[in-house]
């Protein structure tokens, strides 16, 4: 029986070296047609295997007319047929000995009762036949690091360090467009639609166990030291699953998520579009937080953060300066800065005498840093330059407008070079329209996050820093909890040695309390008298003589404790008074 909640191995999904597409068409306008060119164009090196009836031949590739005639199992298969025909071809593919499959067509959970009794025969014969299934209702996956596009939309295939997870493929495509505008790259996205088999937990699994590690020196040029990892949940499958599986991705790597769901019309709209049942919201808020997962409340905010930890470091610490040529946004920036829980960099008087040297008298030299709405290119380098050298800045945000003499795209190019140079995490807001596109353009090419406004920077400079505390908490707390760990296990290994004995004696008793953490006064075994006085030699008085033997409970019935010894020959007396109850035993 192919349990569907155990770890799978998705390596072939995900890496096929073969590719089978039923439904596979020389019309790019159907689906088939779009699949076939987008797999071909995305540079993937294994076998294609085109199947359609209607065709002996797509382009330079053999078609079949049915699964059973291919000359291996496939990898991977790709169903880009209508609903009707989807069980039919999942059979032959099990019978075919196919282990992965991507299923398009929609109709099922999504659209009420009928469409769910439809997706369990679905689930049903992926469970009868081991098949590992995205979808359906999906828009299948890309991996970049492959390189493959399973999917119908269209996406450069520039490689980064950025893995999404989603189950709209609507935004799945925006997302390809907006990456490709802003020359951001990404490992893999995956869709899941209505995750009738495989969920975002087997995903996430299939991330953790396989961390990106191929990306070229130049892919890896301008990106930050971590693989983030952005998602689209409608439903999380298994709330316990996924917090371990986040918490363990969380110790290295960022996870933001768009969860909708929090109103009773969200829940309605979820239902209609993948057949998600929203569950209490006020739950899964606590959970993300236990688990380290940033929730974002607006895509926008989700495209921003994406960037973010793209392609930059998050601060250790929350301090931050900001340079701009208007003071207007640089006040604004100010208050959105303390409301993100960050604080503005303090200058030293050395810094502030070097602002001094290359800024006009009207000029502000105090963070933050107002170098006039006519500074050139030149001015705007020179103080960038001199605050990225302070110790005290964390991080550098800097705000442009477009004015008269602005030179909008030469300022963006001296931020991408000092920012190669200096290593610091720096973020931009060329606030305005088509006058600051070219800037953008630049800052996109050096990987550096730009924001249309102040503030979605701040946010997200802020979100960082708090991933970053989180990650640090974690740390100690991991650290803290190894301790208890080796201690309980050091504990257990006491209790075993006096396995059969009634009780623990005082040396074993000792010990587990000193690791327990728990104060008691000093104490030694002694096996003669003189070990007793060297005791008291080197301790304060009263000490206590007590006899210590295994499976004595009542030392006091059995005159086997002497307390208040305040001297030497008191301990004398103790010793032989105990050492002639003995002889009663």
């Amino acid at each position: 029986m192919y349990n569907l909640y155990m770890t799978k191995d998705l390596s072939t999904l995900f890496y096929p070296k073969s590719i089978a597409i039923v439904g596979a068409s020389t019309n790019v306008g159907k689906v088939g047609g779009i699949v076939l060119q987008n797999i071909r164009q995305s540079g993937y090196k294994g076998n294609i295997y085109p199947v359609n009836p209607n065709y002996e031949n797509i382009d330079t590739l053999k078609c079949y007319a049915k699964l059973e005639l291919l000359p291996e199992a496939p990898d991977l298969l790709i169903v880009a047929v209508p609903i009707s025909t989807t069980f039919t071809v999942l059979q032959e593919a099990g019978t075919k000995g196919i282990k992965n499959a991507v299923v398009y067509a929609a109709g099922f959970k999504e659209i009420g009762k009928d469409g769910e009794q439809l997706e369990d025969q679905l689930k049903q014969i992926c469970v009868q036949f081991g098949i590992n299934m995205i979808g359906p209702n999906c828009l299948g996956f890309v991996n970049n690091l492959c390189p493959l596009n399973a999917t119908f939309a269209k996406t450069n295939g520039q490689s980064g360090n950025i893995r999404f997870i989603s189950q709209s493929g609507a935004i799945a495509s925006s997302m390809f467009d907006w990456c490709d505008a802003h020359n951001l790259g990404f490992a893999e996205f995956v869709t899941l639609g209505n995750k009738a088999v495989l969920n975002e937990n087997d995903v996430l699994q299939f991330f953790l166990d396989h961390p990106i590690n191929t990306l070229t020196n130049e892919q890896q040029k301008g990106l930050s030291h971590v693989s983030p990892i952005g998602l689209y949940l409608e439903s999380i499958t298994n709330g316990v699953e996924f917090m371990r599986l986040t918490r363990e991705i969380g110790k290295k790597n960022p996870i933001f998520i768009i969860k909708p769901g929090k109103t009773a019309a969200a829940a309605k709209a979820m239902q209609s579009h993948t057949g998600a049942i929203a569950g209490a919201d006020f739950v899964l808020e606590k959970a993300l937080k236990q688990s380290g997962v940033i929730r974002c409340n607006a895509l926008s905010e989700f495209f921003n953060l994406a960037r973010a930890f793209a392609w930059e470091d998050e601060p250790n610490e929350p301090n931050i300066a900001v340079i701009s040529n208007a003071g207007g946004p640089a006040v604004i920036s100010a208050d959105a800065i303390s409301d993100a829980g960050l604080s503005l960099a303090q200058f030293d008087d050395d810094k502030k005498k070097q602002l001094l040297e290359i800024l006009p008298r009207a000029a502000s030299i105090m963070n933050p840093v107002d170098v006039l709405g006519d500074a050139l290119a030149d001015r705007v380098g020179k103080a960038t330059e001199i605050v990225l050298q302070t110790d005290q800045v964390d991080t550098l945000l800097v705000i442009l407008t477009p004015q008269v003499m602005t030179q909008i795209g030469k300022t963006a190019s001296l931020i991408g070079m000092l920012s190669a140079k200096y290593k610091k995490p720096i973020f931009c807001s060329f606030i305005g329209g088509g006058m600051v596109i070219e800037g953008e353009k630049i800052l996109n090419q050096y990987k550096i996050p730009s924001f249309r406004f102040p503030e979605e920077a701040i946010m997200a400079i802020g979100t960082m820093w708090r991933w970053r505390q989180f990650q640090k908490e974690q740390q100690e707390k991991g650290n803290a909890e190894t301790e208890i760990y080796e201690k309980t296990n050091e504990i257990n290994k006491i209790i075993q040695l006096a396995h059969g004995q009634l009780s623990l004696d005082n040396q074993q008793a000792t010990q587990v309390f000193e690791m327990m953490g728990i104060n008691i006064p000093k104490s030694q075994i002694i096996k003669t008298l003189a070990e007793g006085i060297v005791f008291t030699e080197k301790n304060q008085w009263p000490v206590v003589l007590k006899l210590s033997a295994p499976g004595l409970l009542h030392k006091t019935e059995y005159g086997g404790v002497v307390m208040n010894i305040t001297n030497e020959q008191e301990i004398v007396l103790a010793w032989e008074k105990i050492n002639k109850n003995i002889q009663k035993l």
